[in-house]
């Protein structure tokens, strides 16, 4: 296998070798690049991006603002080694999940928080409740990450940052509507003084949508009797960041977002198949996250402290026709069902300059999670509302970071972390990156190996099928790889191989619990791949490429199985063209392999989902320094597919706009 997968990256890097010797000789000089010469989440110290030993991308503003407006889960869909699965468009559940991991097995972050729910059955994020509008950056870290972050980092982590208001004030904007009739509305207004700094942002989101169940689906819509209905959405969100320099030492920051969400929803579970497409099932989503961070720089700035006190709150509806259960009858009634999920905690981090002997980071954390959640049975099983899970768990941790730097050429890091959940086992994890640049070829060779872990939700201690002695998952991963650039720095190439196995997976038994079914630590997994990424100024100022490619095989390696919805081969390409004075023009192909799905019917046997190809493309023209107009169009070649079994997708879809920036 490991010989199959260095076939693969020595055949890229000579296509790439090819693609840079094809390039003019005019085109040397380095092109302007909006991406940090810092990153921040691969140490939870800013780290210059040569020094990382981490896997890690970086997703700029403006890529961003052009393919987020409607889900931030769209920008990500081009990452290597990422997936994105969405039930049905707009709004409904969208999960993320890096190198095969599953969707609660990878951290996503906002400015460095998590925001996951504890009343979801994995304790995941649901990234189609969230429409943020003024993100500065997104860093998306690659491997096992639980030695700097905890729980859930398995597969890594996802960290949306928002913009920090600077001395030039900014304010901006946007409003668009397309096909489904949707409209959407956006805007940020940001600034500073010397002191004092601020952010505000703001988006509402409509849409008539298509029926999430069957929508463009053969097999679905060759026996219909009647056109499938429509299933809207509507998004509302706002954030907002305020930041004070109490004196040169000491700095206080504090920021709040809030997130509502209303839609139909379809179950294409339902046993009666007459429920699976109506407008008699709804959802409503309520999210608010909020924390306050100061920093006090001591010992004339050898040591910065940082105390972060945060809290987050996920409150779900939903109205499902056949959505419940009944063990005794067999029968699956109407619904109402209720879910409230909170994290409230603080952590402590140290940074601490040793000089030529690197930084040590090091800190403490505790956090509380609280799930309730209630059903309400309807019709003719009607019966007063119930309450299923009222519970919290406490996880307290430590962890430390030492970074060295070995020469001027050579850095390496080792950290680790043990994180103990009250009433559970505590985990240990650990990591160790190390990064060797050739300075004199733009070469940099880096590699990282360490343990992830993921402890049991509350849903799986505590409902009426969990176990409240479940252990935490765990896995070992290691990754090496190279990032070279060409043509001082306009050709730049990465390839990366990895390798994880997982262990004591939390799995579910359907005959156990005299029928009802249980969780239980039994899974095994083997996870391994390669991902690549190429971007570059073909011609300065006039045409620019990316192009990304994953290859991976997730086995189940108790059944020798493929994994559930882990394509093995994925891949991009995007093309942008400015050649044009005020225009730009983009071109953005996503191509999906083949992978593995069950379908919604008991006993849930195994399908296969097509592969497919899905062809984007954006203009925009500036009308003056303020004012511009744009245009988007997805799925130009109206590809029929499924993300989920039976969950509908978009077909042929645009959409027009006016922005202003000042």
């Amino acid at each position: 296998m490991v010989s199959r997968i260095a076939r693969l990256a020595l055949m890229a890097s000579a296509s790439t070798s090819f693609f840079v010797s094809s390039l003019p000789a005019q085109a040397q000089e380095k092109s302007e690049t909006t991406l940090p010469d810092l990153v921040i989440t691969a140490t939870r110290t800013p780290l210059a991006i040569t020094r990382a030993g981490s896997a890690i991308t970086i997703i700029d503003a403006k890529e961003i603002q052009a393919y987020g407006a409607s889900s931030i889960a769209n920008v990500l869909r081009t990452v290597p080694g990422l997936d994105v699965t969405e039930s049905g468009g707009l709004g409904t559940l969208s999960n993320v999940s890096l190198r095969g991991s599953k969707p609660d097995q990878t951290l996503v972050l906002l400015d460095g928080v998590r925001i996951g729910d504890p009343s979801s059955i994995g304790g995941e994020i649901d990234l189609g409740s969230f429409s943020v509008t003024d993100v500065e950056r997104i860093e998306v870290l690659r491997g096992p990450q639980s030695a700097l972050y905890g729980s859930d980092a398995m597969g890594g982590v996802i960290n949306i940052i928002m913009r920090k208001g600077t001395l030039t004030p900014r304010a901006m904007i946007s409003t668009e509507a397309g096909s489904y009739g949707t409209i959407s509305t956006q805007g940020a207004v940001s600034g500073a003084t010397d002191r004092l700094n601020y952010a505000f942002s703001f988006n509402a989101l409509h849409s008539d949508g298509y029926s999430r169940y069957g929508t463009r689906i053969s097999r679905i819509t060759s026996s219909l009797t009647a056109p499938l209905e429509r299933d809207p959405t509507d998004k509302f969100g706002f954030s907002a960041r305020i930041g004070y320099r109490l004196s040169d030492q000491v700095d206080i920051e504090a920021s709040l977002s809030h997130h509502w969400l209303s839609l139909q929803l379809d179950n294409p579970g339902a046993f009666d198949t007459s429920k699976r497409d109506n407008t008699f099932d709804i959802g409503r989503t309520l999210v608010t996250e909020g924390n306050v961070r100061t920093k006090v720089s001591a010992f004339d700035g050898l040591l910065l402290n940082s105390v972060t006190l945060f809290a987050t709150r996920t409150a779900r509806y939903s109205r499902v026709g056949g959505g419940c259960y009944d063990p005794t009858t067999f029968a699956t009634p109407d619904c109402n069902l209720f879910y409230s999920g909170s994290r409230i905690g603080a952590e402590y981090q140290g940074d601490l300059k040793l000089g030529s002997r690197g930084t040590f980071a090091f800190g403490l954390r505790t956090e509380r999670e609280t799930a309730n959640t209630a059903e309400e049975w309807l019709g003719a099983f009607a019966a007063p509302k119930t309450n299923l899970i009222d519970k919290s768990q406490t996880t307290n941790s430590v962890f430390a970071l030492q970074q060295l730097r070995l020469t001027d050429r050579w850095d390496v890091s080792v950290g680790g972390r043990i994180d103990a959940v009250a009433g559970s086992e505590a985990f240990p994890t650990w990591r160790a990156t190390t990064a060797y640049n050739i300075f004199e070829t733009g070469t940099k060779l880096r590699a990282s190996v360490g343990t992830g872990a993921k402890a049991p939700s509350l849903f799986q201690r505590f409902s009426q099928y969990g176990d409240p002695g479940l252990g935490a998952e765990t896995n070992f991963g290691v990754d090496t790889g190279i990032d070279q650039s060409f043509y001082n720095d306009r050709i730049k190439i990465a390839a990366t191989l990895f390798d994880t196995h997982y262990r004591d997976l939390i799995d579910f038994d359907f005959t156990a619990n005299n029928g009802q079914g249980a969780y239980f630590n039994v899974g095994h997994a083997r996870i391994r791949g390669l991902e690549f990424s190429a971007d570059a100024d073909l011609v300065p100022d006039v045409w620019r490429a990316r192009a990304t490619y994953t290859y991976m095989q997730a086995l189940d390696t108790d059944t020798g199985q493929a994994l559930l919805r882990r394509p093995r081969h994925k891949g991009s390409l995007g093309v942008i063209y400015s050649g044009i004075p005020k225009w730009e023009l983009e071109g953005r192909l996503i191509m999906v392999g083949t992978r593995p799905d069950v379908i919604n019917d008991y006993p849930y046997s195994r399908v296969q989902l097509g592969a497919y190809a899905r062809l984007d493309a954006r203009a925009e023209y500036k009308l003056d320094k303020t004012f511009s107009v744009f245009a988007r169009a997805e799925n130009l070649t109206n590809t029929h597919y499924e993300e989920i079994r039976d969950y509908a997708t978009a077909g042929r879809s645009f959409f027009g706009g006016v922005k202003a920036s000042w």
